[in-house]
């Protein structure tokens, strides 16, 4: 493929895609009534004046939020971007969402153009830009060409001829890996720097930059590179789902959305990100260690915590017209929640907080903003997608094609009115150096930045006047900017020398800049002064000098470095130091370092050695660390140990004389599992659980090490030991080797197991437990374990002991007369929420007269079967004789019937719910209701489901109640259901790690199993949530409206109406 190939050929198409609003005369193309029918949602607020909502979106008292496109108009948009003349690119769908091969064989996508031809703030004119693009996650104009994220290709798409269509296309770089769902290469953006930065997920890239070097990796990434192509980096890096957009702070820094710093837990999931040079970050995967990412210690922290919101969007407000109160923060945009959020930015240390609060909201579950940015009026404009997308984070599996998007603008009426705000009056190519300087310092942000390009643009000839009067100005923007100005245009002998003063500049914001483009430029002359500023300095400024030292090379400042390590101040700083030493190379400085009296010099000494290439750190050197009484260095060294694993004799002498210590490092457990395949490690561990003397706590923590230790069969010593730990007096005990048992499957232990089955003396919940373990190796069932699982069904019992009695009913391998006795004696009456369970037991089955009995019990009891999917019950009859098949179609049919209703019956619910008490709410979820089995709030609870901590604010009163009564139509994509099919039998539950050699799946509520691959022969997606459905059946109106309550007013539980219910 030609890079600059053209797309002349392709104007006539391009043509007849331009069209004129309503408001225009002439319209190329006809206009297809899909479009029509779709403008009468904005029929009713045409010609209006400006209203606070809209459209079922709220913005706050003392702004208005209108549309400012009609439907006909666009199709889809995810993302936005402006020119410097306002016309407006949108990266659009065409509301499909295709496969990634398809995506790949004939891209589907493109980009769309908007202009405002009356100046009236709403888009007449529109033309498609550019076609034939894979899933445009983002753009930038730079200038005269649009740069997009197109994976696997980072495009530039330029207009030569000035019709709005883009003729020319040149492929910058390729490599990176596409996914449809969204979690993919994104951007670019433009930094103050001048270096393009891009988002990427966790799906891969091999690429080759400019410079003939191989970039080929797994995990995801920050990168960076010249609008040219050239210098391609890692920014940062980690095992982070998906990173989507950025904006840069005065100084540089930048600031981004990203989603899953951590699987769903204790409310959190995604977050808003401080990004920095080096920087590895959550969530902990296999990827860090597959592409050998450099670290200096834990994975650096997140900025702001948030929950399962689903960021898109990120913009920060430059201008000053909506008051000083907004300017500087940030503005988010949320797929899930239908919101934009303000996020108010504030220094922390050498990175920033934010205080979070909504600004846009939205009573509609239809409405998903993707991008939020500011017009150069000060207004700001918000993408909504519509309904279309479905492959990645939406509250339900069914695209809404017919709830159409629409782009809406949020104007604050009192601001002060802003004149020309796009500068389109003033002629920036004509001007002057000195007139262009001046408008740098202009309250308008696109004629600041359009004054900025043509400055940098004009090169070497402007640095004299930029050094004169922007560099002494008063104004610290200014100065900044001077900053940036001279390292862009990049003549050394005009700029250097005074970017090396601007270290002395009395703000740290010009300090940090200037560090930031002498690293950049690997100034060797700046190491001196530098090495000054990582030692004294503000936080932020000491980060960048030690960044840039890193950046520049020069072993002179290792010493410095060390000296600034004895005191890092926070997170950041000691990243960027430790960072730097690394980069560096020089061992023999930090092996001396390791005897220093500061304990954070030797920490620091000890995690540069170890990542450094080669790691030239010694076994020996480790030691003293290990056995260090500060609790910082001891943790060093546990970090440190796990990257050895041939090291195990340290370990083990370590845990000898540490193991029942109160004050054991909190990184313990890590240690041991990954040492647990070593033969001395596994005698340290037999010998402890036998050791009488240990607390019980390290007990339980030494099984849990067993049941999540890296070897494909526990050794005979652990196993034997397990035998014996059954025969505990401690009920705690017992309960977690059956843990092991059953995730590791230990044959030899049954005869153990049915001794406890058969034993009527023991209570419920623990004869299933062991029964449950003894199935994974033994699943069939004989007639008087039948008849006590049978028993433990019936309503005498707690629900939590009649749910895994279902559980293991499905688990088992049943007879046929086992089937047909289950159908008419348990199918046919029990508690509509045990049914899904007992039908699954039915899956697979060959059976006639069980298939038959299955057919007769469920059309017995008709007013049971809302909570059974016709997908699945079809599928589930496909494995039985004809005559079965044929004589499901009854019930099929009735299925059909009953679930066209399922939307009248939630909206008949809701309307009877009564005011609940959030108080009395708790107290179900905890008990009657058994939501706690399932799921945690604030850690308290079960993991087997989505973790609820935050459910009020990321979900609406209909969400929640379409979740408890048909969890199969709205789930939670974190916990989808497989089906894993191995050799010899079959698992249905939620795949919860994905190792080298093993998948760790959970079957139900503190069940988690563990296959080898190599017993695997395949792995099917269920469409069948594994929540019970039919919960809500036991609890009368006024319970459910309690309940309802309590999850509403998460995660504050004070009950507050949200603003999106």
């Amino acid at each position: 493929m030609n890079n600059n190939s053209s797309f002349k050929k392709a104007k006539p198409f391009f043509r007849k895609a331009a069209r004129v609003g309503p408001a225009g005369i002439s319209r190329a193309g006809t206009v297809n009534t899909f479009f029509v029918v779709i403008s009468l949602l904005f029929a009713g607020c045409k010609n209006d004046a400006p209203v606070s909502e809209v459209h079922g979106i709220r913005v706050p008292q003392g702004f208005t939020i209108e549309p400012v496109v009609d439907s006909t108009l666009i199709s889809y948009p995810m993302f936005a971007s402006f020119d410097n003349r306002g016309r407006l690119f949108l990266c659009e769908s065409t509301g499909e969402t295709f496969s990634t091969e398809d995506h790949l064989k004939k891209p589907p996508y493109h980009i769309r153009l908007l202009e405002d031809k009356d100046g009236d703030g709403k888009f007449e004119k529109s033309t498609i830009f550019a076609d034939s693009l894979t899933y445009p996650k983002g753009a930038v104009f730079f200038q005269g060409s649009l740069y997009v994220a197109s994976a696997p290709n980072l495009l530039k798409l330029t207009d030569t001829d000035g019709d709005g269509i883009a003729d020319k296309r040149e492929v910058l770089l390729s490599g990176w890996v596409l996914n449809h769902n969204a979690a993919a290469f994104g951007g670019p953006f433009m930094g103050p720097d001048g270096w393009l930065y891009l988002t990427d997920a966790r799906r891969g890239f091999d690429i080759t930059t400019k410079e003939g070097k191989e970039l080929k990796g797994k995990g995801a990434r920050i990168w960076r590179c010249r609008p040219d192509g050239s210098g391609l980096e890692s920014f940062s890096g980690g095992g982070f789902d998906n990173a989507v957009e950025l904006v840069f702070m005065p100084g540089g820094e930048t600031i981004g959305t990203m989603t899953y710093f951590t699987d769903p837990m204790n409310g959190f999931r995604d977050a808003l990100m401080h990004w920095v040079y080096g920087g590895v970050y959550p969530k902990p995967q296999q990827v860090i260690a597959d592409d050998s990412l450099k670290l200096t210690g834990d994975l650096m922290p997140v900025m702001t915590k948030l929950p399962r919101i689903a960021h898109s969007g990120l913009m920060r407000y430059e201008g000053s017209a909506w008051g000083d109160t907004f300017k500087g923060n940030l503005f988010s945009a949320q797929f899930n929640t239908g919101r934009i959020m303000r996020h108010i930015i504030s220094p922390d240390g050498a990175t920033y907080q934010t205080k979070d609060e909504p600004f846009m909201t939205s009573s509609s579950p239809d409405i998903h903003p993707t991008d939020v940015l500011e017009d150069a009026d000060g207004s700001l404009l918000v993408v909504n997608t519509g309904g279309w997308f479905i492959a990645g984070c939406p509250l339900s599996v069914v695209a809404k094609k017919d709830v159409k998007a629409a782009i809406y603008r949020i104007r604050k009426p009192d601001a002060k009115a802003v004149d020309d705000p796009w500068g389109r009056k003033l002629n920036f190519t004509d001007m002057t150096v000195k007139d262009l300087v001046q408008y740098v310092t202009d309250e308008r942000p696109a004629v600041r930045s359009q004054a900025i390009e043509q400055l940098v643009i004009k090169g070497a000839p402007a640095a004299e006047e930029i050094k004169g009067t922007l560099l002494s100005s008063a104004n610290e923007e200014a100065r900044t900017a001077a900053v940036f100005m001279l390292y862009r245009i990049n003549a050394p002998e005009a700029t250097m020398d005074a970017i090396r003063t601007a270290l002395e500049d009395k703000s740290a914001v010009v300090r940090m800049a200037a560090a930031r483009v002498l690293g950049l430029s690997k100034d060797r002359q700046s190491v001196a002064k530098l090495a000054e500023k990582v030692q004294k300095d503000e936080a932020p400024v000491r980060r960048q000098a030690a960044t840039a030292l890193g950046q520049i090379g020069d072993s002179q400042a290792i010493s410095a470095l060390i000296k600034a390590s004895s005191d890092p101040n926070d997170r950041f700083v000691e990243h960027a130091i430790i960072y730097a030493l690394i980069t560096l190379r020089s061992p023999e400085p930090l092996v001396q370092a390791l005897a220093d009296t500061s304990a954070n010099i030797r920490k620091a000494a000890l995690i540069a050695l170890d990542q450094m290439d080669g790691s030239p750190l010694k076994k020996n050197q480790l030691v003293p660390l290990l056995n260090s009484e500060n609790e910082q260095l001891q943790n060093a060294g546990i970090w440190v140990a796990l990257h050895h694993p041939d090291w195990a004799d340290v370990v083990v002498d370590f845990l000898k004389h540490n193991l029942n210590s109160q004050n054991l490092a909190a990184d313990i457990r890590s240690l041991m599992i990954a040492f647990s395949g070593n033969a001395q490690m596994q005698q340290f561990i037999t010998a402890q659980l036998d050791n009488k003397d240990l607390a019980l706590s390290k007990k339980i923590l030494l099984l849990d090490i067993v049941n999540h230790a890296e070897v494909r069969k526990l050794p005979d010593l652990w196993i034997r030991q397990l035998g014996n730990l059954l025969r505990s007096s401690d009920p705690e005990i017992r309960s977690e080797v059956l843990n092991v048992i059953k995730s590791r499957s230990i044959p030899s232990l049954n005869k153990e197991l049915n001794q406890i089955v058969q034993d009527a003396k023991i209570p419920a919940g623990f004869r299933l437990k062991a029964l449950g373990a003894r199935l994974m190796s033994d699943p069939d069932l004989t007639a008087p374990e039948f008849e006590m699982v049978s028993t433990y069904l019936g309503p005498k019992n707690e629900s939590p002991v009649r749910q895994e009695a279902s559980r293991l009913l499905t688990q088992a391998k049943l007879s046929e007369g086992q089937l047909v006795t289950l159908a008419s004696e348990q199918v046919a009456t029990t508690d509509v929420f045990l049914l899904p369970d007992l039908v699954n037991a039915y899956k697979g089955g060959k059976s006639e007269a069980a298939g038959k009995a299955l057919i007769t019990a469920l059309e017995t009891s008709k007013d049971r079967l809302d909570n059974l999917s016709v997908p699945d019950m079809q599928k589930l009859f496909t494995s039985y004789p004809q005559p079965v098949q044929d004589a499901s179609g009854s019930l099929i049919k009735l299925l059909k019937e009953k679930q066209a209703s399922r939307l009248e019956e939630l909206e008949k619910l809701q309307s009877q719910l009564t005011k609940g008490d959030v108080a009395e709410g708790r107290q179900l979820f905890f008990n009657k209701a058994t939501c706690f089995v399932c799921h945690s709030v604030a850690g308290k609870g079960g993991e087997f489901g989505p973790d609820l901590s935050n459910i009020g604010e990321i979900r609406s009163r209909h969400d929640i109640l379409e979740a408890v009564l048909y969890p199969s139509a709205s789930f939670a994509r974190e916990y989808e259901t497989s089906k894993i099919v191995t050799k010899t039998t079959s698992h249905t539950g939620i795949i919860k790690e994905q190792l080298p050699d093993v998948i760790v799946v959970a079957t139900g509520p503190g069940s988690k199993v563990r296959i080898p691959r190599n017993e695997i022969v395949s792995i099917e997606p269920e469409n069948t949530s594994l929540m019970l459905p039919g919960l809500l059946k036991q609890l009368n109106i006024q319970e459910i409206s309690d309940l309802v309550a309590y999850l509403e007013s998460l995660p504050n539980g004070m009950g507050q109406i949200k603003s999106h219910e």
